[in-house]
């Protein structure tokens, strides 16, 4: 990249640098999207080999900050309001209905299939997930999924979701206040520096905690937000810098790779987590995103850019929603469903659900033109699912107690 594109790369209405459509979207970042799903799955199916799946939400976080980063800075010319309206308006139609229907959907299940031995804490569970809020009520019943012996909430895997939405309470309004407040020079700077001071304090508050109170640590938001803003730093050091040589690209990938298998092996359900370990798979993230930021693509690269895998991405959030349900429903059941084909038919229910989700539910909405200019009809749509979650919990809760 030529010294003139880089000198006329920043908007000169916002003082970030310019972000473009094309560059917001990268399939090598589909790809390891994909990955992190599949960890968790694997995880959750308990399947030898991968105790330590769980660090796929790591994964998430640190693509989820890089992604956001992008999208915020190419809209940061609209202002507070607009920016603010378009930004929590594409948030809702992306996350909530579907997370909604899973919701719904478990304790329909739950109620079928478990009758009078359903958790008398899921209804109250189910709220504060519909709250965007699972990681606190976790925190508040001590839950702990590692725990042997012990049937997690089944809206566990809510508390990462509950995280990256607390995040995106403060993070947008951070950089729209900045484009409006701040002179132009100064803009990108001050962002970084909050940024920085940000995971400076939530990783050092991450090492202090993990220790003396697992739960807390696992679950809080202050122990996760550095994961979240390691991607967000991340993408403004990626957008329109000169492109790393090849040879570069292929040893950050190779790295990246390697980090993230010995995270996977190293860790287990004893783990102090996330404290300092958590820098193994998020900085093994980092690395891969780095690696597919230039024009070329190193071998890594063009793996995770492979149609399946773009495919597995696209369809992550989905995924990451149905799974949970599937593979530790079974578990609750006296006596329990185990063994290798139950495991394999909870997977390809995983599978069908997320697909049906994706294509029926997920895309019509989150691309619905109507939706994307009427803000009273994204209000609507969100109260409609607030009272659909705190209704069925309601119905499911006064089941439970007549059985």
């Amino acid at each position: 990249m030529t010294a003139t594109m880089q000198t006329t790369s920043s908007s000169p209405t916002c003082g970030y640098p310019e972000v473009t459509a094309r560059e917001d979207f990268r399939r090598d970042i589909q790809g390891l999207r994909a990955i992190a799903v599949i960890l968790v799955i694997l995880n959750h199916a308990a399947i030898a080999g991968f105790a330590g799946g769980y660090i796929g939400v790591d994964v998430f976080f640190v693509i989820s900050g890089f992604v956001i980063t992008q999208l915020l800075l190419r809209e940061a010319t609209k202002g507070i309001r607009t920016g603010l309206a378009d930004f929590y308006s594409r948030r809702i139609r992306r996350i909530v209905p579907a997370a909604t229907v899973t919701l719904v959907g478990t304790l329909i299940a739950a109620d079928l299939v478990l009758g009078t031995r359903i958790n008398p804490n899921l209804s109250g569970d189910v709220r504060w997930a519909s709250l965007f809020a699972a990681n606190f009520r976790l925190i508040a019943t001590g839950s702990n999924y590692f725990v042997p012996g012990i049937h997690p909430s089944l809206i566990t895997q809510f508390w990462s979701l509950a995280v990256e939405e607390q995040f995106y309470l403060a993070f947008p309004l951070i950089v729209f206040v900045i484009a409006r407040f701040m002179p132009p020079k100064v803009r990108l700077t001050m962002l970084v520096a909050t940024l920085g001071t940000a995971v400076i304090l939530s990783a050092w508050w991450s090492l202090h905690v993990s220790a003396d109170n697992p739960v807390l640590s696992y679950y809080s938001p202050f122990t996760r937000f550095w994961e979240l803003g390691l991607g967000c730093l991340l993408a403004i050091f990626t957008i329109r810098r000169p492109a790393p040589a090849g040879w570069i690209q292929d040893i950050a990938g190779v790295c990246g790779v390697v980090l993230l298998v010995i995270a996977l092996l190293k860790l287990n359900s004893t783990s102090v987590y996330p404290g300092w370990l958590a820098w193994l798979p998020c900085a093994a993230t980092a690395m891969l995103i780095w690696a597919g930021s230039g024009k070329g693509s190193s071998s890594i690269t063009r793996f995770l850019s492979a149609r399946p895998l773009v495919y597995l991405g696209a369809l992550s959030y989905s995924l990451y929603l149905a799974h949970y349900v599937w593979l530790i429903l079974p578990r609750q059941i006296v006596p329990p469903l185990a063994g290798w084909p139950w495991t394999l038919l909870e997977i390809g229910g995983t599978i069908i659900t997320a697909v049906l989700s994706y294509h029926l539910l997920e895309n019509p909405i989150r691309r619905s033109r109507r939706l994307a200019s009427d803000g009273i009809a994204i209000v609507l749509v969100l109260c409609v699912c607030a009272t659909a979650s705190w209704t069925t919990a309601e119905i499911v809760a006064k089941l439970a107690r007549v059985g």
